[in-house]
C-alpha cells in the first residue's frame, strides 16, 4: 500500500519518524509506529478521507497543543513517553470517546462546549475533525451520575451533527494505558457498526457482539435456531421481545418505547414462550434468547 502511495504521488510522497512541515502536508502513521505524509495540494477531499479511514491521520490541530496534550497525545497514540504517575493529582482516568457524523467546523467552540457539560477536569485530544477523546482525571471517591445521553442531545443541537460517544472503563495510572485506550477504541468501533440507533455506548452494551464474533459459526448456527425458524423471519415479534430485554424486562417500559398498549406486549410474550419453550421473563432464558436474536440480526 505504502509502496502503491509512492508510486503515485512521488516527490509529493514523504516518510519519516515523526511529522514535519506540518502546514505543507497531511500525515499519517502506520502500523510500523513510522508516519507519511503527502502534500496537501495534492491531495483532494476524497483522497484525504479515504487515507483517513485507512490510516490514522496526524492533524495540524497537534500545532496548538499544550504540553499537557502533547504528551498524553503521543503517549496514548504513539506510545511515546513515561507515565511519572506521583506527578499527578489524580490517582485514576477514564477515556471518553466521542465522534460526529460530521467533521466539526468550530473545533474551539466544541472543546469548551463538552468538556463545560462534564464536571471532572478533562483532558482534550483531537484525532481528527470528527472524533477525538476526553481524559477525564478520577480519584476512587469520584462518583458517577453524569447523563451522557442528555449531553449528546445538547451537542447534537448546537453543533447540528449526530455525536456518539463511547464511556470507556475507569483504570489506574500506569504505562498500560496505551494498550487499554486501543482497545476501547476498537469497543467503540464495534458499537457505532453495530448499535446504530445508540448514541452512548458502554463495554456491557458492546460486550454481546464481541462475544458472538469470538463464537464460531456452528455455535452461532445452533444458538440462532434456539429459536424456532418460523419465527427467525417474524422481525416484528423479535423486535418486540429485544425491546423488552433493552428495557430490564421491564414491561410496562417496554411497551412504552414500543408505543403499544401493555396487554398487546404481555400478549407477545406469552406467544414467544408458547412457541420457544423459554421462558423470557427469566434470566437465563433471556441472554440466551437476546443473544439469538443478535446472532440472527447481525451474523
Amino acid at each position: 500500500m505504502i509502496d502503491n502511495l509512492k508510486l503515485h504521488y512521488k516527490d509529493d510522497f514523504v516518510t519519516a519518524q515523526s511529522p514535519y512541515k506540518t502546514k505543507l502536508y497531511s500525515w499519517f502513521s502506520v502500523d510500523t509506529g513510522t508516519f507519511f505524509g503527502i502534500k496537501k495540494e495534492r491531495l483532494s477531499t476524497k483522497e484525504a478521507s479515504l487515507l483517513s479511514s485507512l490510516f490514522t491521520p496526524y492533524g495540524s490541530h497537534v500545532n496548538d497543543m499544550t504540553d499537557s496534550q502533547a504528551f498524553w497525545y503521543n503517549f496514548l497514540y504513539y506510545q511515546q513517553g513515561n507515565l511519572a504517575i506521583d506527578q499527578f493529582s489524580f490517582s485514576q482516568c477514564r477515556f471518553i470517546q466521542f465522534h460526529a457524523e460530521q467533521p466539526i467546523t468550530d473545533q474551539l467552540e466544541f472543546q469548551e462546549a463538552i468538556q463545560a457539560l462534564l464536571p471532572m477536569n478533562t483532558i482534550f485530544l483531537w484525532e481528527s475533525d470528527s472524533s477525538g477523546v476526553l481524559i477525564e482525571s478520577r480519584n476512587e471517591e469520584t462518583i458517577d451520575d453524569i447523563l451522557y445521553e442528555e449531553i449528546t442531545v445538547t451537542l447534537t443541537s448546537d453543533f447540528y451533527t449526530d455525536l456518539r460517544l463511547f464511556i470507556g472503563q475507569t483504570y489506574p495510572l500506569s504505562n498500560d494505558l496505551p494498550r487499554l485506550f486501543q482497545t476501547e477504541k476498537e469497543w467503540f468501533q464495534k458499537g457505532r457498526l453495530f448499535l446504530h440507533k445508540q448514541k452512548v455506548y458502554r463495554l456491557h452494551d458492546i460486550f454481546p457482539f464481541l462475544l458472538l464474533e469470538g463464537m464460531g459459526t456452528n455455535f452461532r448456527n445452533q444458538l440462532k435456531n434456539v429459536i424456532p425458524e418460523e419465527l427467525q423471519n417474524d422481525l416484528e415479534l423479535l423486535e418486540t421481545v429485544k425491546v423488552f430485554f433493552e428495557s430490564d424486562l421491564n414491561v410496562s417500559n417496554a411497551a412504552k418505547r414500543l408505543y403499544m398498549h401493555r396487554n398487546s406486549l404481555q400478549y407477545r410474550i406469552e406467544k414467544f414462550t408458547e412457541k420457544t419453550g423459554i421462558d423470557i421473563k427469566h434470566f437465563h432464558g433471556a441472554v440466551t434468547t437476546y443473544l439469538a436474536i443478535l446472532t440472527i440480526e447481525h451474523f
